[in-house]
């Protein structure tokens, strides 16, 4: 048998779905186990306590809407009063409250979770899958994340895997994953757009291919934008005419409207195959027994979802624009999520781009396939080569990829503005300095607000949390300049280092992250799931999970 170090598990941890994929032989293929491949991301109490993940939690969800979390990766990282979150208040059946540190916590039977928690389950899920499959614990992994991910939710996403018992060795872009599958099947240099249209969130990202090089030249995206919002648009057509039918506006009913929500995916799926798809549902409300036959067409599916998929148009725009490139410079389209499987979402991508997309490569698993490759290439194993051989790991034959930054760095400035630290599409990893000093006599501390965003005024961008420098020497005002490097690492993540201008001396710089979790709150996670028998001490899941 394979020794536990071979295998680098890859993972797609989707807003709607999720997958995992392994480099074996030489080769890089989506993990299976029975009917486990491609799995939703979402988890939910059963009647007896215990819980559901996957495709088992789907199922519940139809029961019991209410205590079955979905698209938990539109909070994970997010402060709760953001205005996504708000949204997702107001149109999902869960309930959603506040936690400590403005973090955001659901509710799960009579137990409230962090989007943390709940991510951590599916990827407790696709790690035990994985072994399964492999027969051999896993214990390395690289996770993707969607290019405009904050660091928040990128410290978020790695918290979650430490609570599956994983160890992320890289956090890679989904764009930039989804090209490295692509350049391995093909083996030839030429410029791409990666088109990422998810559940949750849209990116488009453009990459020159060179060789074994992967260069990232721009990316844009918005960070609310995906296949749900396509669901509420076909929800809000069946809540329309159940209103006209009988009087009643389900928007008041968060479990009649969840059963409906289920429909409304299954038929946007279906008419991506076919013209015309009809559901007699019964007992929409059932203590009252009203039934809504409901009908929808390819036609009216396009007017319904037409002006949402036309919000993709701009930052394909802005993307070229960055990248300084027209679109008859770009050579192929890749497209990433399920979403892209729709036509009018294929017809807008031609529209743009001016040439149909590429559609040889499943959409759904591309990107863990290139993160498995990328955890193959980190650890030196041999990996797939488009000849269908394999490469060894040398410095000529293991894929090089250079990664931007999709959003700019900055610190709040007096008057409320930003500063910009690190530009947008910045190479990373990057680092730049900046001098801050006293502004009174004896300051003991200087806090630095952070964000990211585009934006002049600081309000308008994600505030990040604050950098807080403490231990600063006795002096009168003005006497101490302390150096600040800001580093934006290889994941997308931030480091903060400080030093004494005049001393050299290394100053105590800490990061509070507004959303996020301290390592004191982690701790606490792991010791409850290890104490609730989620953990064993090979980190893997109990049976059940009880309210």
């Amino acid at each position: 048998m394979a020794q536990d170090h071979q295998f680098v598990l890859g993972i797609d941890l989707g807003t709607t779905n999720s997958a995992c994929a392994v480099v074996q032989e030489g080769s890089a293929s989506v993990v299976r186990r029975g009917e486990d491949r491609i799995i939703p991301s979402m988890i939910a109490a059963r009647a007896d306590g215990s819980m559901a993940v996957g495709l088992e939690a789907k199922r519940e969800r139809i029961l019991d809407p209410v205590n079955a979390i979905y698209s938990a990766k539109r909070l994970i990282g997010r402060r709760f009063s953001s205005p996504e979150v708000t949204k997702m208040i107001e149109t999902v059946p869960y309930k959603i409250f506040e936690g400590r540190n403005e973090s955001v916590m659901v509710g799960f039977g009579s137990r409230k979770l962090s989007a943390v928690e709940v991510s951590s389950y599916v990827l407790k899920y696709l790690r035990k899958m994985a072994e399964e499959a492999l027969g051999q614990r896993i214990r390395k992994c690289v996770i993707s994340v969607p290019a405009n991910f904050t660091d928040s939710q990128r410290s978020a996403t790695r918290i979650s895997a430490r609570l599956a018992g994983l160890e992320v060795i890289r956090i890679i872009n989904e764009p930039t994953a989804a090209a490295l599958a692509y350049g391995y099947i093909e083996d030839m240099d030429r410029r791409i757009a990666v088109y990422d249209f998810g559940g949750g969130t849209f990116d488009v990202t453009i990459l020159e291919i060179t060789q074994n090089v992967f260069e990232v030249l721009a990316t844009s995206g918005e960070m609310f934008l995906g296949g749900d919002d396509l669901d509420e648009a076909i929800l809000g057509a069946m809540i329309e005419q159940f209103n006209e039918e009988h009087g009643i506006d389900l928007r008041e009913h968060p479990v009649a409207r969840a059963r409906l929500r289920s429909v409304a995916e299954e038929l946007k799926i279906e008419l991506s195959e076919t013209a015309q798809v009809s559901r007699f549902i019964e007992g929409v409300l059932p203590d009252q027994g009203k039934s809504l036959n409901f009908s929808l067409t390819e036609t009216s599916l396009r007017d319904l979802i037409g002006p949402i998929v036309n919000r993709t148009i701009p930052v394909c725009e802005e993307a070229m624009k960055i990248a300084g490139i027209r679109a008859e410079q770009i050579d192929e389209i890749v497209l990433v999520g399920g979403t892209t499987r729709i036509p009018i979402v294929r017809e807008t991508v031609r529209a743009v781009f001016n040439r149909p997309p590429q559609t040889s490569i499943n959409p759904m698993s591309v990107v863990a396939v290139g993160a498995a490759i990328q955890g193959a290439a980190l650890v030196g194993l041999l990996v797939p080569m488009a000849d269908g051989g394999v490469s060894a790991p040398s410095m000529n034959a293991t894929a090089v990829l250079l990664d931007v930054t999709p959003r700019s760095l900055g610190v709040r400035t007096l008057g409320g503005h930003v500063d910009r630290i690190i530009e947008r599409n910045s190479v990373v990893p990057v680092e730049q300095t900046r001098l801050f000093t006293t502004t009174v006599d004896n300051q003991k501390y200087v806090r630095i607000e952070v964000c990211q965003g585009e934006s002049p005024s600081f309000d308008d961008n994600t505030k990040l949390g604050e950098v807080l420098l403490s231990g600063i020497r006795p002096a009168r005002r003005g006497e101490i300049s302390v150096s600040v490097t800001f580093e934006i690492n290889t994941d997308g993540l931030l480091e903060v280092r400080a030093l004494d201008s005049q001393t050299g001396q290394e100053q105590t710089a800490t990061m509070k992250v507004l959303g996020g979790m301290s390592p004191e709150d982690v701790d606490a996670m792991i010791s409850k799931a290890e104490s609730e028998g989620l953990l064993g001490e090979d980190g893997h899941e109990g049976s059940v999970v009880r309210r």
